[in-house]
């Protein structure tokens, strides 16, 4: 009965589809990493043009104001000189410059601490203009030292503007090396970030990919290799689990295929049994003159019937020996007994044969004991001398040689026939492979002899090679391992 396998939720869409999806989810990580990197940059690009565009703004400002207490004091020392009626214009235009640089600084996004340093500034300079105006009533300016030594002190508060917003410049400057450097660090984790993952979801999709095809080739393979038995279901997209449908057609139909042939085999096997019994309970009664004393002609023809009746025998046992090898399991009866034994047993069989050829049997049997199974050796090693009997050529001979060493056996048969073709020695062993026949032998061979002796060799823990020819045995050379007890392997 074929077994089913468990189904489970199908999955939905084509291997097209598939292989998009899993692009789209494996550039995801990628784009991501783009997009953080292009706003990361232009933020920190954006942030630093301003930062630093404001802090040398501000050392502009405190420069120009600088500058406009400057030209202050030297139109204040003028006027002291040579009186206010042209240098006052000068000092109130330079003052007025100096109040609306003032007022820039005072109304943009300043700290507090610059701000209470604009506010002194302005505060100062404020009290000492109206203090110089008072100075500018009478006839004579005249200013002491004192005096301009407070003017001094508005332009020492105006270079230390200077030399703050300096060193403010410097250090956003070094804040924004720092950040720049921070930004540098955090895109190369995101880009390795990125990398790993599309990395993993590209191993992760290709796997999932791959899994349906490697369902499918398990699934050939085990048509191959174990039989039709197991039901065929492909999970994957939609364009797989069709091929997966093609194939468990092509399944069903090989498994009816074989049901077919089993039961021919069983037919036809046991269909011959019959008549090949009457034909050989016939020939017997000739041969023993129950109906009469037979001549010598007669007696030769009889020979022929009793040899074309042991190869019809061989046949049909080898075709039902395959049937019951394929269709069940193999059962053992492993006793103990003389391997040489068996092989005289096989050899007496075809004694009739081996007369009517004139072949000679050449034996070098080795007393040697084994555990096994009786009747599965017996077919191995009668398919293996049928096969030499057959193929050998008139008057010449076959060899037989058994030895042990190392509780493994070795059995050697060899004959003088053609031997068999390098381009199919690979073949030999296969179901119903049979090579050319010799012209002389007319039933044509089943190829199941040689297959039957790989089946049971194998389930012995044996092994079966051919060997190369020699001077003595041109044709076909078979060499067979054999564990001495079966139950140490």
């Amino acid at each position: 009965m074929t077994k089913k396998r468990p189904r489970k939720k199908t999955s939905i869409g084509s291997l097209a589809q598939w292989a998009f999806a899993s692009f789209i989810m494996m550039s995801l990580p990628l784009i991501f990493a783009i997009v953080y990197t292009v706003s990361g940059v232009g933020s920190f690009t954006e942030k630093s043009q301003s930062t630093i565009f404001k802090a040398v703004n501000e050392t502009e400002s405190a420069r120009i104001i600088l500058e406009r207490l400057a030209s202050m004091e030297r139109n204040i020392r003028q006027i002291q000189l040579f009186g206010k009626s042209v240098f006052y214009d000068l000092y109130q235009e330079n003052r007025n410059k100096f109040l609306v640089e003032m007022a820039s600084l005072q109304i943009s996004d300043r700290s507090e601490q610059l701000i209470t340093q604009l506010d002194s500034l302005k505060h100062n300079e404020n009290t000492f203009h109206q203090y110089f105006l008072t100075k500018l009533e009478g006839e004579e300016v005249k200013l002491t030292q004192e005096d301009l030594n407070s003017f001094d002190q508005l332009t020492q508060e105006a270079r230390t503007l200077v030399a703050e917003g300096e060193q403010k410049v410097r250090s956003e400057s070094d804040s924004l090396l720092k950040a720049a450097k921070q930004l540098k660090q955090e895109l190369i984790y995101l880009a390795v970030g990125s990398i790993i993952i599309a990395s993993l979801l590209s191993l992760f999709f290709v796997r999932l990919l791959l899994r349906p095809i490697k369902d499918i080739a398990q699934a050939i393979r085990f048509l191959g290799e174990v039989g039709f038995d197991q039901a065929i279901s492909i999970r994957g997209p939609k364009d797989l689990q069709k091929l997966g449908g093609h194939l468990e057609w092509l399944r069903v139909r090989l498994d009816n295929l074989e049901n077919d042939k089993q039961q021919f085999i069983r037919n036809v096997s046991h269909e011959l049994k019959t008549p090949l019994a009457t034909l050989k309970e016939g020939t017997d009664l000739l041969s023993e003159n129950v109906v009469g004393e037979l001549n010598t002609e007669q007696q030769d023809i009889i020979q022929l019937m009793k040899i074309g009746n042991i190869t019809i025998h061989d046949l049909v046992e080898n075709l039902l020996e395959y049937q019951r090898t394929i269709s069940t399991q193999i059962v053992f009866n492993v006793t103990g007994f003389k391997l040489e034994t068996l092989i005289d047993r096989v050899t007496d069989e075809y004694e009739l044969l081996l007369r009517s050829k004139n072949i000679f049997l050449k034996s070098n049997l080795h007393s040697t004991e084994i555990d096994a199974d009786y009747d599965k050796l017996r077919i191995v090693i009668s398919n293996l001398f049928s096969n030499a009997l057959k193929f050998s050529p008139q008057n010449g001979s076959i060899g037989l040689t058994l030895s042990s060493k190392d509780s493994i056996i070795t059995l050697i048969i060899e004959d003088q026939g053609p031997g068999i073709a390098k381009e199919i020695q690979p073949l030999i062993f296969k179901d119903f492979f049979y090579g050319n026949s010799t012209p002389d032998w007319k039933i044509k061979a089943s190829g199941l002899g040689l297959a039957l002796v790989k089946h049971y060799l194998d389930a012995h823990n044996g092994s079966i090679k051919l060997l190369s020819a020699n001077e003595n045995y041109c044709g076909a050379r078979f060499s067979i391992l054999l564990p001495q007890n079966q139950g140490n392997n």
